[in-house]
């Protein structure tokens, strides 16, 4: 912590780091919104390291726990599992046996295992220090119908025993910042600023496709390497 704090001033990202870090170690309930590559991850990882019990990481995409696993610092991989529809039953009651026996720090799941009696039972013989809301803007903008078990994270975390909160995402508007805080409770808000340089936003008009297309391969023969082309059906 002392290492983020004495980084070179101006350095936005490793203050917040540092400051949501140190929430979490109190107790405090955070929502962190920084921009993807500002070390989120690296919040809760260090505080797991900390915290006497399990820190429970709820995540919307099991590519995305797989991802978050395969990027642990060496030696925290051993102390990780991810429960998820891919593993057969055999190895989940062995994992659910696991969380029950504290082998596992770092927990990653689904927002739908929560309705799932014996992960909590699992999760409550072994005692959450910590639980994690990976992009938690889900909460606003899929909790209402898309997937509504974003919204059951409040129940289970009262059984949990109510352990602090980390919330974390690039993207929340003010308005989905308080759907967060209402659903899951007041949070200390740890925030970046929504300005990102590298971005730029533009918007044009034309006449007909054929002009679309021009345009296009124009801007693809200005920039270098490799890029993304979004389009309005698979026929276009």
């Amino acid at each position: 912590l002392e290492e983020f704090r004495d980084h070179p001033a101006g350095d936005v990202r490793s203050a917040a780091r540092a400051e949501t870090i140190t929430a979490v170690l109190r107790g405090e309930s955070v929502l962190a919104v920084m921009p993807t590559g500002a070390g989120k991850s690296l919040c809760y990882q260090l505080a797991s390291a900390m915290l006497p019990g399990t820190t429970l990481v709820i995540s919307p995409l099991i590519a995305l726990m797989k991802d978050q696993l395969d990027g642990l610092p060496p030696g925290m991989e051993q102390r990780a599992t991810t429960l998820n529809s891919t593993l057969d039953g055999t190895e989940l009651e062995a994992r659910l046996d696991g969380v029950a026996a504290r082998r596992f720090g770092l927990v990653y799941a689904a927002p739908e295992r929560l309705r799932q009696r014996p992960f909590l039972h699992a999760l409550k013989r072994a005692g959450v220090s910590l639980l994690v809301v990976d992009e938690v803007h889900c909460v606003s903008l899929w909790g209402h119908d898309f997937r509504p078990d974003y919204r059951f994270i409040a129940r289970a975390w009262q059984e949990l025993g109510h352990p602090p909160i980390l919330g974390m995402t690039a993207t929340a508007t003010p308005r989905v910042q308080d759907d967060v805080q209402a659903a899951l409770g007041s949070m200390r808000l740890v925030t970046t600023g929504t300005h990102r340089p590298n971005l730029h936003l533009e918007a044009r008009r034309f006449a007909n496709e054929a002009e679309k297309r021009e345009a296009l391969a124009f801007l693809c023969r200005q920039h270098q390497g490799s890029g993304i082309v979004y389009a309005t059906s698979r026929e276009k």
